[in-house]
């Protein structure tokens, strides 16, 4: 069921509360549109230059695609594709995948978290899944809980934690990845930190960002040098005294534990520290691919979490409207009470005509309606009831102290 608003601004900031899966696509029309199970479940409203849109179920929106987009919260998993302007994202539980974005912020990622084709810089706290980057300007993580694969980064790379593997490749700004649970894997890449991971590190063709850095592993470490590497000076440590170098006619095998070799003219310092074998040498593969297709991980899936979201709402829905009946037929017999003591009609005749005019004064004083022991006073909705009544004019203020007194009762 689509729900449409029409807006008076083209490029609104656009304010988002989802408790359930959304998907968000950018269009051309300066309208919001809303395919939703019921309109009851979704309420959109503009006020100047800004939208409030908050969804209790899963739904596909489509909003203008120079809106600046503001996600609160996405409660499930959130999709966001084709926006021009600006998107921040304060909390997602589910998975979060951005498809042909501009510049983004995002707080934290329940699930995993993938981005492809970034013009801007991506800017990402926390995911607790994996992390898949594919085509994107410049990109920074504080921690992630898995895996982090990517690929054709224009600007600058910065991973500071992940708790699993690592793989890079076509980082042509300068790489920053600081400690990894599991083993790291790069190509073309130029390293621009120290990087300390619990197993392997494999490079094949990388430079150096300008300053000394230091690699450490857990495990081995490998290590192969193109044509176009500056030059520098390895300090090599091997914690399995296995330490073989072949690059530019040396062959060596050195049964030891430590070994310096210089490459080129440069005295930059690469220090390794392998808690196994260490293997130097020139590029063999230059046309190998590392981390290859990544279109599967942006296809949106439904969050598990979104569909007990959504029959956790169900169940409130119908609990809602059983109490309101409850309240509705509790009040009436109230009503029935007072109109029998009063000896006139308070309300209106069901088929819409007026009672009779009520009397200058009661035919008797009206006595207190009292409740069965143990009954509950009122309760919001019977105190939103009367004061309705009250405000239709269908009761009077007595007669609506009466029923709160009953009610409290």
């Amino acid at each position: 069921m689509a729900q449409v608003l029409k807006l008076n601004s083209a490029d609104p900031t656009i304010h988002v509360k989802a408790y359930g899966g959304i998907q968000i696509t950018g269009v051309e029309q300066a309208e919001i549109t809303c395919d939703i199970d019921s309109h009851d479940l979704v309420t959109m409203v503009e006020e100047r230059d800004h939208v409030y849109v908050t969804v209790n179920s899963s739904c596909n929106i489509a909003i203008p695609v120079g809106a600046v987009l503001q996600i609160e919260k996405g409660m499930g998993s959130v999709e966001v594709r084709n926006m021009a302007n600006k998107i921040e994202i304060e909390k997602v539980l589910g998975s979060l995948i951005l498809s042909d974005v501009s510049e983004v912020g995002v707080g934290k990622v329940g699930g995993n978290f993938a981005v492809q084709n970034a013009a801007g810089p991506v800017q990402v706290e926390k995911v607790g899944g994996n992390l898949i980057v594919d085509n994107v300007e410049s990109f920074s993580c504080e921690k992630i809980g898995g895996n982090c694969t990517v690929k054709n980064v224009a600007g600058e790379f910065a991973l500071y934690k992940a708790g699993g593997n690592a793989k890079a490749q076509d980082i042509r700004g300068l790489l920053r990845i600081e400690r990894l649970g599991g083993s790291f894997t790069g190509k073309n890449v130029v390293l621009a930190s120290d990087l300390r991971v619990g197993g392997n590190i494999s490079v094949i063709g990388f430079a150096l960002g300008g300053d000394d850095i230091g690699l450490k592993a857990g495990g081995d470490i490998f290590l192969e040098i193109s044509e176009a590497f500056g030059g520098g000076i390895f300090n090599i440590q091997s914690g399995s005294e296995d330490i073989r170098i072949a690059v530019d006619g040396d062959d060596l095998k050195i049964d030891g534990r430590s070994y310096k070799y210089q490459v080129g003219e440069e005295a930059l310092s690469i220090d390794t520290f392998a808690g196994g074998s260490v293997s130097l040498k020139s590029i063999s593969d230059p046309d190998a691919d590392i981390v290859g297709d990544l279109s599967n991980h942006f296809v949106y899936e439904e969050s598990p979490f979104s569909e007990m979201i959504r029959e956790r709402i169900e169940s409130a829905t119908r609990l809602a409207e059983a109490k309101a009946k409850s309240t509705e037929i509790r009040l009436d017999q109230i009503l029935d009470q007072v109109e029998k003591r009063r000896g006139f009609k308070i309300r209106t005749d069901v088929e819409g005509g007026e009672a009779g005019k009520q009397p200058d004064a009661p035919a008797e004083p009206v006595r207190p309606v009292r409740q069965p022991a143990g009954k509950k006073g009122a309760s919001d909705e019977e105190r939103l009831m009367i004061l309705k009544m009250l405000q239709d004019k269908k009761i009077t203020v007595d007669e609506a102290e009466t029923l709160f007194k009953a009610l409290e009762n």
